[in-house]
C-alpha cells in the first residue's frame, strides 16, 4: 500500500549548512550551565519525571561525572546547540529552580538548589546539522527509554537531509525494516494519532497500522481507537483497512491469469489487495460459485448456500438466526460464507434454522402423541396430575417464600454467602433470572416504593415491583458506601428474595429442593401457605375425574363437599370450590402444592 507522505507533525527546522571546521575540539571544559541552549534537531521529546528527580539530586550530591556534547551556537555569540546530553542539562535545570526534597517521617524538607551559572562539563565539536543528528540518533538509539515516536522523527530529520533509509539502517545499526517502519510512523501518523501515542493510549503496533492509511480512513481508524482502544487491537485495525478490497492471500481465482493489478504494501504490514476491487469480486465469486456447485452435484448435502458476509463479520460465525452448526443427517449442507475481502470459510454440516425448527416440531408432536397414547393405556386413577396444577403449586410456594424472604435481610444474606461457597447449591446468585409470578409481591413494591420516594437520586421504578438504580461505576458505590448496613441489606434482600426455588417450564413437576423446604419452615412460609392458599377452579381443572375424587378423600371431614356417585369432572369442580374458603381457614394445601419433598 503507498501512502502519501505528509511532514512530520514536528516540522524540520531551516537547515543551518554549518561547513565542518578543520581540528574540532575534543578536549573536556567547563561552560556555564544558562549558556547551553536546546537543540531542536534532537529527536527526544519526553522525559520522566521521577528518574530525571533522582539524577538531579545525584548531580546535586556527586557533580556531573559525564561531559555533554555540544556546537557553537550558529546563531547566538557565547552560546552552545546542545548535541547530546539533554538529559543531564534539564536534571541540572531541576537545581537551578530549587528542588524541594520532604522528609517523609515529618522532618524538616531541604532545598536542594544551584545557581544558573553553575558550570558543566561539555565536550566542543563543530558539526554540520547532519551530523548533530546523526550523533543524537546515535546516542539514542543506545538507550532504552527513547521512545518509538522520538525514534521516528529522528529517522524523518534525517531523510530530511538527504539520507536514505539504508544510509540510517548502516548508521543506526537497525535493521532497515525497522527504520521504514519507523519513518511510516513519523510521515503517516499524524497529529490525533500522534496524541494517542505519546499519551501511551494506544500501542505501537495499532499505531504502525493507522500510519498505513490517509484521508477519511485514517480518521475512521482514530476515532475508533479513541473512544475503544481496547476493543479494537493491531490485527483488528489491519483488517478494517482492507474492507471492500478483494485481498491477494484470499483469491479463488488464478491471480495471474486474470490480469488484475496488485497493489502491495512494501513493509508487509497491509495484506496485498486487487486494484480493481469490483472484478476481483465478481471473479472470486464466480470462482466461488463453480467450487459451490461441485458440491451441489455431489448430492451429498441437503443444500448449498453461498452467502456474503458483513463488512465486520467473521466468515467462521454462521448467522445464529438461520443455521445451526449441526443437526439431523437428512438436514445437513454446506454454507459458504465470504467476506468483501474475498475471505472464506465452508461451513460443513450446517442445518437451516427454518428446517431444524419443523424438524423438531414433528417430533414433539409424535413424542406428545406417544405419551397421550402411554396416559390412556393407564387405568384413571393412575394418571399423573397435569403440569397445570404443579406450576401453580410452584408459584404458590414461591409467592409466600420469596414474599417472606423479602422483609429478612439476614437470611438473604445467608444464602448469598452459601451460593457463593456451594457450586451446586439451591441458591442462584443472580446467575439465573427467577421465574416470573403472574403479579408483583406486595412487600417488593412496598420495598420499591420507599427506596424510590426516599432515595429518587439512587434509584428509579418504572414498572411495579421493579427498580433500576440512577447512577453507575464510581458514584454508584460511593453512594453506597454512603449508607447504613440495614439500607445495604435492605438492597440485598431486593435482590436476593427470589434466589431459592427455581423451576422451568420443562420441571413443572419437580419438588421443592432440601433447602427451600427447611427454610420455608425456617421462616414460617409453609404456615404463611396454609393461610394464604386457596384452591381455584383453574387449578382443579388439571385433574381428572378419579384423581379429584381422590383429592377430595385428602381434604378435612367437617368441610369435604359431598359429591354423588358417578358426578361429572365439571360438579365435582364445582362441588370443591364451593367450600374453597372452609378450607383455606381450616388450613388444608393438597400435596401437589405443599413444601415437602
Amino acid at each position: 500500500m503507498t501512502a502519501a507522505t505528509p511532514l512530520p507533525a514536528d516540522p524540520t527546522p531551516a537547515l543551518r549548512l554549518t561547513p565542518p571546521q578543520e581540528a574540532p575540539a575534543a578536549d573536556v571544559v567547563r561552560v556555564p550551565w544558562n549558556s547551553l541552549r536546546r537543540s531542536e534537531f534532537n529527536p527526544r521529546r519526553t522525559f520522566e519525571d521521577k528518574p530525571l528527580f533522582e539524577l538531579a539530586v545525584d548531580i546535586y550530591h556527586k557533580g556531573l561525572l559525564q561531559n555533554l556534547v555540544v556546537r557553537p551556537h550558529p546563531t547566538e555569540d557565547g552560546a552552545y546547540e546542545l548535541v547530546a546530553g539533554e538529559r543531564r542539562y534539564r536534571a541540572v535545570g531541576l537545581l537551578v529552580e530549587g528542588l524541594e526534597l520532604v522528609d517523609d517521617q515529618g522532618g524538616e524538607s531541604a532545598m536542594l538548589q544551584v545557581a544558573g551559572d553553575y558550570t558543566v562539563p561539555v565536550q566542543i565539536r563543530h558539526l554540520t546539522d547532519q551530523e548533530l543528528i546523526e550523533l543524537a540518533i546515535t546516542e539514542n538509539s543506545q538507550r532504552e527509554d527513547v521512545t518509538p515516536l522520538e525514534e521516528a522523527d529522528g529517522y524523518a530529520r534525517l531523510t530530511g537531509l538527504g539520507m536514505k533509509p539504508d544510509e540510517i539502517a548502516a548508521r543506526s545499526g537497525h535493521p532497515l525494516r525497522r527504520v521504514e517502519q519507523r519513518l511510516t510512523l513519523a510521515y503517516g501518523l499524524g497529529k490525533e494519532g500522534r496524541k494517542l501515542l505519546t499519551e501511551d493510549n494506544i500501542n505501537l503496533a495499532q499505531a504502525q497500522v493507522i500510519a498505513q492509511t490517509t484521508g477519511e480512513l485514517k480518521r475512521h481508524l482514530v476515532k475508533l481507537v479513541r473512544e475503544n482502544p481496547r476493543q479494537y487491537s493491531a490485527e483488528q485495525l489491519r483488517k478494517l483497512t482492507t474492507d471492500g478490497r478483494v485481498l491477494v492471500s484470499n483469491a479463488l481465482l488464478d491471480v495471474e491469469a486474470s490480469g488484475l493489478a496488485v497493489c502491495e504494501d512494501m513493509w508487509g504490514l497491509i495484506p496485498a489487495y486487487f486494484r480493481d476491487t469490483a472484478k476481483a469480486q465478481a471473479l472470486h465469486l464466480e470462482a466461488l460459485e463453480a467450487q459451490a456447485q461441485h458440491d451441489r452435484d455431489s448430492g451429498q448435502w441437503a443444500f448449498v448456500d453461498v452467502l456474503p458476509c458483513s463488512t465486520h463479520g467473521n466468515v467462521r460465525n454462521l448467522p445464529w438466526s438461520t443455521y445451526r452448526t449441526s443437526g439431523p443427517k437428512e438436514l445437513q449442507g454446506v454454507v459458504y460464507l465470504h467476506s468483501p475481502s474475498g475471505e472464506m470459510h465452508r461451513h460443513e454440516g450446517a442445518v437451516r434454522e427454518e428446517a431444524a425448527k419443523a424438524a423438531e416440531k414433528a417430533r414433539q408432536s409424535q413424542w406428545r402423541a406417544q405419551a397421550h397414547a402411554e396416559v390412556a393405556a393407564q387405568p384413571p386413577e393412575n394418571r399423573p396430575v397435569r403440569d397445570a396444577a404443579h406450576r401453580i403449586g410452584q408459584e404458590a410456594r414461591a409467592r409466600v417464600l420469596w414474599g417472606s424472604l423479602a422483609t429478612d435481610p439476614k437470611r438473604c444474606l445467608a444464602l448469598t454467602v452459601q451460593g457463593l461457597f456451594e457450586s451446586a447449591s439451591e441458591v442462584r446468585v443472580k446467575t439465573e433470572t427467577a421465574p416470573s409470578l403472574s403479579a408483583p409481591l406486595p412487600e417488593v413494591v412496598t420495598l420499591v416504593q420507599r427506596w424510590a420516594a426516599e432515595r429518587p437520586d439512587l434509584f428509579q421504578t418504572h414498572e411495579e415491583g421493579t427498580m433500576v438504580n440512577g447512577l453507575y461505576g464510581t458514584e454508584f458505590h460511593a453512594a453506597l458506601m454512603e449508607l447504613s448496613e440495614g439500607d445495604l441489606l435492605s438492597l440485598l434482600a431486593y435482590h436476593m428474595h427470589d434466589s431459592l426455588h427455581h423451576w422451568t417450564a420443562f420441571s413443572a413437576t419437580a419438588r421443592p429442593g432440601e433447602l427451600a423446604v427447611h427454610v420455608a419452615q425456617q421462616i414460617g412460609a409453609d404456615k404463611r401457605l396454609a393461610q394464604e392458599w386457596t384452591v381455584t377452579a383453574d387449578y382443579l381443572s388439571a385433574y381428572t375425574i378419579p384423581q379429584l375424587t381422590a383429592l377430595i378423600a385428602t381434604m378435612p371431614g367437617k368441610v369435604q363437599p359431598a359429591a354423588a356417585p358417578n358426578s361429572g369432572k365439571k360438579e365435582l369442580v364445582g362441588r370443591i370450590v364451593e367450600v374453597a374458603g372452609a378450607l383455606r381457614e381450616a388450613g388444608w394445601v393438597p400435596d401437589v402444592v405443599k413444601f415437602q419433598r
